[in-house]
């Protein structure tokens, strides 16, 4: 082992200095009492993140104190000479020398001989320098709070061996963590060793033998021949606490070829595993497992422009193309470094070019590394995925399922096998793709014919379709085409341009006009999607035999077979939807339709007759919409032999008067919606019944005149709605029905399985209801009873409480029992003066109370107090100016602080105050709000939004609270922060507040501090030589890491780095 120790004179200290740290593996400070006036020596060493490890040596060969005093002054006289001298630069000196006091290190004793520091700091060396550091990108961005995550779920306070997983697209970064996370925790291992290229070096001959003989030496140290690797895998490991990171896996067998098995390992290993495949963790029973989220605008921004500008300055029109190559990377940080470094020094209009050709011809580079998950498919998924990435890209998830299954292509595997593998996600229940994927997919279907449309699989762009459809060149390789044309210029094409399309199985045309005769028009199809389908019926000469999907909204047509015309048997059809065909008066027969499943006729305002052949469907329809039928006056008696159907929606049908009592014969019913309908009694129905919703249902409540004198309202609507015998039931809504105290059903309190129970828009006055009965409810909903002035009680298990709009509601149940409450709506309730209870509640995220006025300046600041600390989202309530106890304040929308010590405590987040107004009233902005916290120290910047989506405008002013926690932004003693909102252009901000909250230490804890101190570079070509000193008082105390040696330190006025550069 070999080490230089380094001495640098001024002249040439800071160039060659940043040469050296920039090229060095690890750094040590070794500080020295002494003091020299020849200014030979003044350093300050940085570690640079993930890459560098800095090692403090602090020495005590005599007695001194080299500190601070209180406030920041110098002890030294030298120092404060030099402090009137260079203000500036004496400031950077105390910060970096106090962030020094707070690296842990070893000491040198007064009475230990030189040679016995000398041992143990050649031991420190020799233990750091047997960790194979991994190389970083120089430009890795938003590396830190994505480490800080995964730090989370390495769980180093429990001594089991475990397996932690990183999975996501290609390109998002999963390698890049998974080193940045093995440099920075590689020193709390007996071992370590990172494995790169499992996929690819398991495919070679000798792989397996190569990899196992690297995880060996890494961790041994040892390259004696082996023989039997698997043998010495499990027995030279099985009592060493190890981190190993195998990158790029993808199939299980590559884990046993490598010899992994937890029980390999000793106590406390860790063994990272980054994947593309979800489900290859799931079949390892990984429990922990980190998805990295994309790049937000912020970093992406930071990240192109470190590759296309470097050092330079970008214009104003160069920031502008940049915000657009960030939208179109989507947070992909491999397309951001590939085309950064692409664009880089070219010129406005290559940027301009380079952008309008990416959608049509995406960057090779960047294909390739997303083709790899796509390779990896088989031949049905491949088509699944090409299918959603040409038509369904936020699309319902069922519906596609029905398409695909219809074209066998089994998609209840392969849809799962695609979102395992990162290429799909689900939100909302909708199939949603990264753009890059998307273009990907694009880019396989144009393949080695990009200018030869007629040879493309699928055809999604509509001059690519004109093009492919024009002089009937079409050809059999068509399998999908969408057209859709402005509803204002409707395409005209001849059917016979589809006629040589015999593989075509995917339509999706809208406001498209056919003309001539479809005898040969393709008859594969099996979904047909025709929005605004022009005549008023289907010609029996368009063959649909095949067809499992068929959309029709917003057609013209009146029938589904003209009059006197044969109906088509589709004998495959699942999926019917003629939506808001406004001129449709009948529903086809059924009988030809033996396979129907869904049928949805919503806003279809013309029908006046259910055909009663539905009855033939009773063991194949599950879902009836019939929505805003306004003709519709009866359901035909058949309807209710639907032993199949779970949903049946009627609402808004306000001329339909009845539900036959046979509706309780419906076993599989689980949801019935009659919102705003006629009806005047509700039949028995099936105890299978989950969600009831007779929201505007009035006429069920008249019924005091028809009641004997001896019977309570109560009693009668008992009779009347018999709720007591639907045991499953979840959801219940009597919105708007003309309720009051006197006309509750008795047996609505004995609901115990109810979750959600919405009451609003009636006439209660005083609702003494006991919902403290209603065991399971969670949510309850008495929004806009303009005349409730009381409520009795709420339950324990309550999760969201809206009571807005009840302008007499004058004091709140108590909530100090509703321990678990989320979220509060009192949002004008203009009487209001009391909420007992409120200020004791840590778990509610969102209050609103915007306009309760009468609410006390005390109360108001006793529910702020109490909620400050307790809950993530917002409070809204009136006011003008932040309240006094607050922390930072600044007449702006943005405010500014440096993270202060605190001994005993950690922070855990903080809490913003915003008084706000608005030029609007009473109406919701169109704009959601955003906190964007800016860490200039450690150059990190996050975006948050509140837990609501957008802000209620007022002319009055009122105050907006929030509480964000540190997990999310990592912030740490020192830390420069600035900290900005944005409600939008709507509202004026008055002021901002800021306190941080903080959680004293538990002095029995076991976690570790997972945040790496640093030393900024503060040298320039003046060097101060006189004693820096610090008070004690200015120490922060940490809690050290297991790898380091005990012992306190103190700065000296010399430091030597010691820089290591072989590896050992």
């Amino acid at each position: 082992m070999s080490f230089s120790l380094l001495n640098f004179e001024p002249k040439v200290l800071p160039a060659k200095l940043r040469r050296i740290l920039s090229s060095s593996i690890l750094q040590f400070l070794l500080h020295s009492l002494s003091h020299s006036t020849d200014s030979r020596v003044l350093i300050v060493g940085y570690s640079q993140e993930g890459d560098v490890s800095l090692i403090n040596l602090p020495t005590k060969k005599k007695s001194f104190q080299v500190w601070l005093k209180p406030g920041g002054k110098f002890l030294s006289d030298g120092a404060t000479m030099h402090e009137a001298r260079y203000p500036e630069k004496l400031q950077k000196w105390k910060e970096a020398l106090t962030e020094v006091a707070n690296l842990s290190g070893l000491v040198w004793a007064n009475n230990q001989a030189e040679v016995e520091l000398i041992d143990e700091i050649t031991k420190e060396i020799r233990k750091m320098s047997s960790i194979s550091y991994m190389q970083l990108p120089a430009n890795a961005v938003g590396i830190r709070p994505r480490v800080q995550e995964i730090y989370k779920l390495l769980c180093f306070g429990s001594d089991d061996a475990r397996i932690i997983g990183i999975c996501g697209m290609g390109g998002i970064g999963k390698t890049t963590l998974a080193k940045a996370v093995y440099n920075q925790f590689s020193d709390r291992f007996e071992g370590t060793s990172f494995l790169e290229n499992v996929k690819e070096y398991s495919k070679k001959p000798e792989g397996k033998i190569h990899l196992q003989r690297k995880l060996l030496s890494d961790i041994t140290k040892n390259n004696d021949q082996v023989f039997n690797m698997d043998h010495a895998v499990k027995q030279r490991f099985c009592n060493r606490r190890v981190l190993v990171v195998i990158d790029d896996v993808e199939d299980v067998d590559q884990l046993a070829s490598v010899g992994i098995d937890l029980s390999c390992f000793g106590p406390g290993s860790r063994i990272i595993i980054t994947s593309r495949d979800m489900h290859l963790l799931e079949l390892l029973s990984v429990e922990n497992i980190y998805l990295p989220n994309a790049l937000n605008s912020e970093e992406s921004l930071k990240l192109i422009r470190l590759h296309a500008f470097r050092t330079s300055e970008p214009s104003e029109e160069f920031i502008l193309l940049s915000k657009k190559l960030a939208k179109y990377c989507g947070g992909l940080p491999l397309a951001m470094e590939v085309l950064g470094s692409f664009l880089f020094k070219r010129s406005i209009s290559e940027w301009k070019s380079t952008l309008k050709s990416l959608k049509s011809l995406p960057n090779d580079n960047i294909q390739a590394k997303l083709e790899i998950s796509f390779d990896a498919l088989n031949a049905f998924q491949k088509d699944i995925f090409l299918d959603i990435s040409c038509f369904f890209i936020g699309v319902d998830k069922d519906y596609v399922r029905c398409i695909l299954d219809g074209c066998d292509l089994y998609p209840d595997i392969g849809l799962s096998v695609l979102k395992e593998r990162c290429l799909i996600t689900v939100h909302d229940n909708r199939l949603m793709m990264h753009d890059l994927l998307r273009d990907m997919g694009r880019h396989i279907v144009r393949g080695t014919s990009p200018k030869n449309c007629e040879r493309w699989s699928r055809l999604w762009d509509p001059v690519d379709v004109m093009n492919g459809l024009a002089n009937y060149h079409g050809t059999r390789a068509i399998e999908g085409i969408s057209l859709k044309a402005e509803v204002t210029s409707v395409e005209t094409l001849e059917v016979k341009a589809f006629s040589k399309l015999k593989m075509l199985r995917l339509l999706q045309l809208s406001h498209v006009h056919l003309k001539g005769s479809y005898a040969n028009f393709p008859n594969r199809l099996r979904w047909i999607c025709w929005l605004g389908f022009p005549l008023h019926s289907i010609p029996t000469d368009f063959r649909l035999g095949s067809l499992v999907v068929m959309d029709m909204q917003y057609s013209n047509l009146k029938r589904l077979w003209g009059d006197g015309k044969q109906p088509q048997s589709l004998k495959e059809l699942k999926y019917l939807d003629l939506s808001h065909s406004i001129q449709l008066t009948d529903t086809p027969d059924f009988s030809n339709l033996p396979n129907l499943e869904k049928l949805l006729l919503i806003n279809c305002k013309s029908l006046v007759r259910v055909h009663k052949s539905i009855g033939t469907l009773h063991e194949k329809l599950i879902l009836l919409n019939l929505k805003d039928c306004t003709k519709l006056r009866d359901l035909p008696l058949e309807l209710y032999m639907l032993k199949s159907l779970e949903t049946l929606i009627v609402s808004g049908c306000f001329k339909l008067e009845r539900l036959d009592n046979t509706l309780h014969d419906m076993k599989s019913l689980t949801t019935l919606k009659a919102d705003y309908t006629a009806i005047t009694q509700i039949p028995s129905m099936s105890n299978q019944l989950e969600e009831l919703s007779l929201d505007g249902c009035k006429e069920l409540w008249k019924v005091r005149d028809n009641t004997h004198s001896d019977e309570s309202p109560q009693a009668t609507l008992s009779l009347l709605f018999p709720l007591n015998v639907i045991s499953c039931l979840k959801i219940l809504r009597l919105g708007s029905c003309n309720l009051s105290d006197e006309l509750v059903p008795n047996n609505l309190a004995s609901l115990s399985c109810v979750e959600e129970l919405d009451l609003q828009g009636n006439n209660f006055r005083n609702l003494q209801m006991d919902f403290a009965g209603l065991s399971s409810l969670q949510i309850l909903k008495v929004d806009s009873c303009s005349e409730l002035q009381s409520m009795f009680s709420l339950p324990k298990t309550l999760r969201s409480f809206y009571a807005s709009n009840c302008i007499m509601l004058e004091r709140t149940p108590d909530l100090s029992e509703c321990s678990v409450l989320q979220s509060l709506h009192l949002t004008n309730c203009f009487n209001l003066v009391e909420t007992p209870g409120l200020d004791k509640l840590k778990t509610v995220g969102v209050i609103h109370m915007e306009m309760c006025n009468r609410i006390s300046t005390d109360d108001r600041e006793s529910i702020m107090q109490g909620w400050a600390v307790g809950a993530n989202g917002g409070i809204f309530i009136p006011g003008s100016s932040v309240p006094n106890w607050v922390s930072f304040k600044n007449e702006r929308h943005s405010i500014s602080f440096i993270v202060p010590e605190s001994l005993n405590a950690d922070l855990v987040g903080f809490t913003l105050w915003v008084p706000y107004v608005s030029q609007q009233n009473d109406v919701m902005s169109g704009y959601p709000p955003k906190i964007i916290v800016n860490n200039h120290t450690k150059e990190d910047v996050w975006i948050r939004s509140p837990a609501t989506d957008h802000i209620r405008m007022y002319h009055e002013k009122h105050i907006w609270q929030g509480h964000f926690s540190n997990e999310d932004f990592c912030l740490d003693t020192g830390d420069q922060v600035e900290v900005s909102v944005d409600f939008g252009d709507q509202f004026t901000i008055l002021e901002i507040g800021l306190t941080l909250s903080y959680i004293e230490k538990d002095s029995n804890s076991s976690d570790e501090d997972v945040s790496d101190s640093r030393l900024h570079e503060i040298i320039d070509d003046e060097i101060i030589d006189d004693e820096l000193v610090l008070t004690e008082s200015q120490r922060r105390p940490r809690k050290k890491q297991k790898t380091t040696l005990l012992g306190t330190f103190v700065l000296l006025s010399f430091i030597i780095i010691v820089l290591y550069y072989h590896r050992w």
